[in-house]
């Protein structure tokens, strides 16, 4: 696949700005065969064309700054497979005419644009006006970026998938430049726990990534397991300034210490409440250490702790404190961040014999080191990440053999395809389209799960997603134990009647989606018991809307979480030049893991040094690439300029003060068509 741009030329202004603006010079300007009328403000005499209507001559990254900078909008990229996508012939450089001076205030719009924005200058319009791109949120905001003030840059499409906004392309682009240390520090200044993130995180990062559609995503996730396996962070700054104000946070999990975290990096006093006998919540709880090597985690934690974080472990809400318990000890704010770790039943006749175990509590008692032996046939009913966590641990623990039951098909699974994938090659078997209607038991025990066998619709519902229905015809799979993971709730007993705070149907505690705040002045709740469950990074981020929302209550700050960044932000230099390599270049995986039954150890490597450059030099650099002055593309498809050497040759931006043809000097006193000649 590729990036077409297509430009609908009956209201493009021929202005060249996409031209100018293009970062890898993918688009050129052709050169009319007749002359044109460029009018002046005296006389008005025939002048040769410089320039008719943009071409796409190169490979285009989709990056759309021109689609953003087009003043008439009349640019669209679309993605198409790579050979259907033409490319026309480079046009060759522009003769600006010579410098002249102009009395009367008007100038031609040719002196005020330059024929390429690369590699000679970052703006389009030299001194003439303050100019950044950006994101346009209406098509007819024109002329949006000549502003005094110009608003920020637009976010690469990785780091605005991440819930969190980690700049995967920053620090993906200094591992790259071998600059491990700068690396980590970028993937941390957002995300208390980077390298968890780097072994198990979700990665909508990749999902999002340009690169994909040219040939695979970056391996994002696992460069950011390189950075942190690499380089060294330095040692936590200490806060500018101490703070009376106590904050509580009950639940230790990925939600809640983040929020600690950001907390005190403003200078408060917090202490998390877990209820569990270690913190982490269903990182250290629910996610096997084949997974997630429990010393990354605990090396993550002991950092969150050893910034003057109190914690305090087996202390439970509603068993060992109450909320009016921690009014009275001082505390000023309070975030719940309890999790969802109740497993939902399965709700079919006979699910309340022996041998129906929730995932949940199974996966807490192997991670907690209470052994759990399974023998026998074993069934997971599920097709999420808790599912194929609780296949994989049952194989480990002595099942005989392991089927995971889903009512849908492979491809409808929530669980990442990796996860799928790595189930299967540890002897798993994946029975698609079964829909539990039956446990079957003898003397109060399971010995079969009965189940519906159900087929994909033909067309999709009424949401667009193509139902699985009942055909009629039932399979009995036998069956020793069954672990059920079709999903985990909030437990709603933790909030006594009168508690002020208001509970969902479902269980989960009612907060303001932008502020967390609760009913209850003071106590703001976040992650997955307002949610639902979600994935870590998501909490990460709700911590830190948490934190945000805390500080503006408690300082009255105007944006906590904008005074957090400012607090945690790594600076970088500006890179003044960028190399990108375009031509199709397979993505690099980590080697597969090797499996050993009943070992729970991580065998799962990360890259070598040789491999996590390499693979960080395929990133487009969406992060830096719209303001870089000098941007070279290697190995791009599309004719290469003759004076670098032939269509294959690696080619470089065109200097600014390469010449073609002589073009006429404009008459100084005849006002510019705008949107006429360049």
């Amino acid at each position: 696949m590729g990036y077409r741009i297509d430009i609908e030329h009956k209201g493009c202004m021929t202005c060249g700005i996409c031209m100018d603006v293009c970062p890898v010079e993918a688009l050129d300007m052709s050169r009319p065969d007749h002359p044109g009328i460029e009018t002046g403000p005296v006389g008005g005499r025939p002048l040769p064309w410089m320039v008719e209507r943009p071409l796409q001559v190169g490979e285009c990254i989709g990056c759309g700054i021109c689609v953003r900078e087009c003043p008439p909008a009349v640019i669209t990229i679309a993605t198409l497979p790579r050979e259907e996508i033409k490319l026309a012939p480079r046009q060759g450089p522009i003769e600006r005419p010579a410098p002249y001076t102009v009395d009367d205030g008007w100038m031609s719009l040719t002196e005020v644009t330059h024929e390429s924005m690369k590699p000679t200058k970052p703006s389009p319009w030299g001194d003439i006006f303050p100019w950044r791109t950006r994101s346009r949120p209406k098509p007819w905001q024109v002329w949006t970026t000549m502003l005094d003030a110009p608003p920020a840059t637009p976010m690469a499409p990785c780091q605005e998938a991440c819930p969190a906004g980690t700049d995967a392309g920053r620090y993906v682009g200094l591992v790259g430049q071998g600059r491990y240390d700068e690396a980590y520090a970028v993937a941390a200044e957002v995300n208390p726990f980077p390298s968890v993130c780097g072994w198990i995180c979700t990665a909508p990062c990749e999902s999002a990534c340009r690169r994909g559609v040219l040939d695979e995503p970056i391996s994002i996730r696992t460069l950011k397991r390189f950075a942190v396996e690499n380089g060294k962070l330095p040692a936590a700054p200490k806060p500018a300034k101490k703070r009376g104000e106590k904050v509580a946070i009950v639940g230790g999990g990925p939600a809640g210490m983040s929020a600690a975290w950001y907390l005190a990096a403003l200078g408060y006093p917090v202490t998390v409440l877990e209820a569990m006998p270690i913190p982490g919540g269903m990182m250290a709880i629910g996610i096997p250490e084949y997974r997630l090597p429990r010393e990354v985690l605990q090396a993550e934690l002991k950092r969150i702790i050893d910034a003057g974080v109190e914690l305090r472990l087996d202390t439970a809400m509603g068993r060992d404190f109450t909320l009016p318990d921690l009014e009275r000890e001082g505390f000023k704010a309070i975030f719940l961040a309890t999790g969802a770790s109740k497993s939902r039943r399965l709700g079919v006749p006979g699910d309340d014999q022996r041998g129906i175990i929730p995932a949940t509590r199974f996966l807490k008692e192997v991670n907690l080191g209470e052994g759990p032996r399974l023998s026998g046939d074993v069934i997971v009913v599920g097709g999420g990440s808790t599912a194929m966590d609780a296949a994989r641990s049952a194989k480990r623990s002595g099942a005989a053999s392991v089927t995971i039951v889903y009512r849908r098909g492979r491809a409808d699974m929530p669980a990442q395809a990796e996860e799928v994938d790595a189930a299967e090659r540890e002897g798993i078997t994946i029975a698609e389209g079964l829909a539990p209607t039956e446990v079957v038991g003898r003397d109060g025990a399971v010995v079969a799960l009965r189940c519906e066998v159900t087929v994909r619709a033909a067309t999709p519902d009424g949401s667009g997603r193509t139902p699985w229905t009942p055909t009629g015809e039932s399979r009995e799979l036998p069956a020793a134990s069954i672990l059920v993971a079709i999903g985990e709730e909030p437990d709603p007993s933790i909030l006594p009647e009168g508690a002020g705070i208001e509970v969902s149907g479902w269980a989960g505690i009612v907060a303001d989606p932008n502020t967390l705040a609760t009913g209850r002045a003071g106590i703001f709740a976040g992650g997955d018991v307002v949610s639902g469950p979600k994935t870590i990074i998501e909490a990460v981020a709700a911590g830190r809307r948490a934190a945000g929302s805390i500080h503006e209550y408690l300082a009255g700050a105007r944006d906590g979480e904008a005074e957090i960044m400012a607090a945690v932000r790594v600076k970088t230099p500006a890179e003044p030049k960028l190399t990108l390599d375009i031509a199709n270049r397979p993505r690099i995986h980590a080697p597969l893991p090797v499996v050993e039954t009943g070992n729970f150890k991580a065998t799962q490597q990360g890259f070598a040094e040789k491999d996590a450059r390499a693979e960080a030099s395929r990133c487009f650099r969406c992060d830096a690439v719209y303001g870089c002055p000098t941007v070279s593309v290697l190995a791009g498809r599309g004719p290469a300029d003759s004076r670098v050497g032939g269509p294959s040759a690696a080619h470089a931006p065109v200097p600014a003060a390469a010449t073609a043809a002589a073009v006429a000097t404009p008459n100084p006193t005849q006002p510019a068509a705008h949107g006429g000649a360049r």
